[in-house]
């Protein structure tokens, strides 16, 4: 198992770097196939936002499968807009229309069981796929600390059932848990990340844009999510759902071809140091919890709306800690970095 990290400093350089590396998983493929291809698309935000799959990573991975004859369709449930806007502003619907490319929104779920949890609501467009392509971005997570491979096809899961997953799931653990049921479901035969600007910071739509200048690619996204913490001097036991894919014996012996590596500033929610099971209510007690800034909302309620404990009233800039459950949905989803992460005892 090979994970190769190639050094690219500019959007421009994506095809030439790309393409040779993509000839290695030729064999995945079979002319005529379906292929959904799974890109970031979180929400309706520019490509030098770094919110985003770049386009130019994807036009890499199109005509890469459209040269071995499948027939690819780009797909995504984005957390705060429609597929075709989001696509639009994110640069990927002109890439697919170049190609002849549909666009398609991860809906019409389909129940299916996980290794942990049951009736995991997958799109059925996914399940339909002869194979997926998953090309997630690199940047940060102020639940999950990081979102990379295992993460991105979360979107896989349709927009309004994911709100109640973090209700159902409670805690960073049992959401890490079903994070990893929802990939191994999802199964993508490769994996092509976008490193190239990524973000750190309290991520995933509202940190600091960094020049990472890497392109990840694996069969295998257990793998690469691993090898990218290695190389940022990350302990992959930091992150949930590495932590949760080790003690299921799913990261593969893997050797990394290329020898870039970074750093990151990782969100103020990251805990530096393992928390015992007796001290974790206390923890979660104090951690970082979301304040709306009167100053910066502009009062377009999608963090009301998607919050998935019903904490939020915009009109009263008021969000009730005791339903709060801190999955930081509403920081993530907000389109003006209006939610700020302020520690308070609750």
């Amino acid at each position: 198992m090979k994970v190769f990290l190639r050094k690219c400093n500019s959007y421009d350089q994506v095809e030439d770097i790309l393409l040779p590396v993509l000839k290695n998983y030729s064999r995945l493929f079979k002319p005529q196939e379906t292929v959904l291809v799974k890109p970031n698309i979180l929400s309706a935000r520019k490509p030098q936002e770094g919110v985003t799959t770049h386009p130019a990573v994807v036009e890499g991975v199109l005509k890469f499968l459209i040269s071995l004859g499948v027939q690819p369709i780009v797909a995504d449930s984005p957390a705060s807009a429609s597929i075709q806007k989001a696509a639009y502003e994110s640069g990927i619907a002109q890439v697919c229309e170049k190609y002849s490319v549909p666009i398609v929104e991860l809906n019409d779920p389909v129940e299916v069981d996980g290794q942990v949890y049951k009736k995991i609501k997958i799109s059925s467009q996914v399940l339909k796929a002869n194979k997926v392509v998953n090309i997630p971005k690199l940047k940060t997570h102020s639940q999950m600390i990081l979102t990379l491979g295992i993460k991105n096809t979360f979107g896989c899961v349709p927009g309004i059932e994911k709100s109640g997953w973090h209700i159902r799931c409670g805690t960073n653990e049992n959401f890490a848990a079903l994070l990893v049921d929802v990939h191994l479901l999802v199964n993508p035969v490769l994996t092509v990340l976008d490193g190239i600007v990524g973000m750190e910071g309290n991520g995933p739509a509202n940190g600091k844009l960094k020049d990472f200048g890497v392109i990840a690619v694996s069969e295998n996204a257990f793998a690469i999510d691993h090898a990218i913490c290695k190389r940022l001097s990350i302990d992959p036991q930091m992150i949930y759902v590495l932590k949760d894919a080790q003690k299921r014996h799913l990261i593969p012996s893997y050797e990394i071809d290329g020898d870039w590596n970074s750093t990151i500033e990782l969100p103020i929610t990251a805990q530096a140091l393992p928390v015992p099971d007796f001290l974790k209510r206390f923890v979660r007690s104090i951690v970082r919890v979301p304040k709306i800034s009167k100053r910066r909302c502009i009062r377009c309620r999608i963090c009301e709306e998607r919050c998935p404990a019903q904490a939020v009233q915009v009109s009263k800039y008021f969000i009730d800690y005791n339903k709060c459950i801190r999955c930081y949905v509403c920081h993530e989803v907000c389109p003006k970095n209006a939610i700020d992460l302020v520690r308070k005892f609750l």
